[in-house]
């Protein structure tokens, strides 16, 4: 019974403490921030690797880059998959609004 508790004290904690670095972090930079710091970095791949049919190449490069920016603690918890799924996501979403200047999946017909 009181290892339950004591399992049950140490769990609650730590989610307490990752909620609360994480607003840390949020609150000290914003998302416009970190897309923007993603941003720099496809303009930096897209000067690194300038042979056609790179584009993975790239992406994985700014994915691992992307995580690296992150704090130590917070790479723990966001995985190159998570935070590809992400920056893919932000990828669509510009190009969708490029192609007619809107954000109508326009591109996924």
């Amino acid at each position: 019974m009181t290892s339950t508790i004591v399992t049950i004290f140490i769990i609650v904690f730590a989610v307490v403490a990752i909620a609360s670095c994480t607003y840390i972090y949020l609150r000290n930079k914003t998302l416009d921030d970190i897309r923007g710091d993603v941003y720099q970095l496809f303009l930096k791949a897209e000067h690194r690797y300038v042979e056609t049919g790179s584009g993975k190449q790239k992406m994985k490069w700014v994915i691992h880059k992307a995580r690296g920016l992150l704090p130590e603690w917070l790479q723990i918890f966001i995985t190159e998959e998570f935070l590809y799924k992400v920056v893919q996501a932000w990828f669509d979403a510009v190009k969708d609004l490029l192609d007619d200047g809107k954000i109508n999946n326009h591109l996924k017909q």
